[in-house]
């Protein structure tokens, strides 16, 4: 516990760059920041409830009538929960090729992703993106982010600004999560549970290294699932046996 205490004062203190005339002021982003490091997975999911509804609040999202919200439907009728977490789909109407899930089971695809995708890799990519919940990649990044902003918030003490996180801070969080980038070793595992899931549907598990090379293929355009995500012929192999040892009843 000492220990934990001492690294968020050195991260508030590193952070703000100057000392403060009221040493409460320090006292509050120092507790900010603690707060960052010892949040509980609940507490974590709960806080990636309020960032989800903050960009939800900043994106177009389909209507439940809307071709693109009834395909997704239809794909993921089956999934529900993620051991505990209940899961909720929505659709981001945008270009973008991307999808993200979020630690309190929040998944979010966007609509340019749906348009080079078939079904089956479409579903390959959401069981990667549940397989960062279940596997808690998406808690650690989630909780990297939040620490991140903390300590920017923590950074604003001597102005007098530390205190509950606003709502554009939440979009901020949430900007950070879906940039960062998993592992490789993360995205391995998150491909694997990725073609659970199409087992577990009764699809082709072939299909998620279908989708690795569309994904490939797509990666000039940029950003989204290319920068937090990368594809690569040898992330293709690997799902290739991957999917040649899957257990598909």
């Amino acid at each position: 516990m000492k220990k934990t205490l001492i690294a968020a004062t050195v991260i508030t203190l590193g952070l703000s760059g100057c000392v403060s005339d009221d040493p409460s002021q320090f006292l509050g982003a120092g507790m900010t920041a603690f707060k960052g490091l010892t949040l509980s997975k609940s507490e974590l999911q709960m806080q990636a409830s309020l960032s989800a509804k903050q960009m939800d609040s900043e994106n177009k999202l389909a209507p439940a009538n809307n071709k693109y919200s009834q395909r997704l439907a239809k794909l993921t009728k089956g999934l529900t929960f993620v051991d505990s977490t209940p899961l909720n789909f929505q659709v981001y109407l945008a270009d973008e090729i991307n999808a993200f899930a979020m630690p309190d089971g929040t998944v979010r695809v966007y609509s340019g992703l749906m348009d080079v995708m078939k079904d089956d890799e479409l579903v390959a990519v959401i069981g990667h993106e549940i397989g960062h919940i279940k596997l808690e990649h998406s808690l650690s990044q989630f909780k990297t982010a939040y620490l991140t902003e903390a300590a920017r918030q923590a950074a604003t003490a001597v102005g007098g600004t530390v205190g509950s996180l606003a709502s554009s801070q939440y979009a901020d969080i949430g900007t950070q999560f879906m940039s960062a980038q998993f592992s490789q070793g993360d995205e391995l595992e998150s491909d694997e549970y990725g073609i659970e899931v199409l087992c577990q549907l009764n699809m082709d598990p072939f299909a998620a290294m279908r989708a690795q090379e569309v994904l490939l293929k797509q990666s000039g355009n940029g950003g989204g699932l290319f920068s937090s995500h990368p594809s690569s012929a040898e992330r293709i192999e690997k799902a290739r046996a991957a999917a040649a040892n899957a257990s598909c009843s």
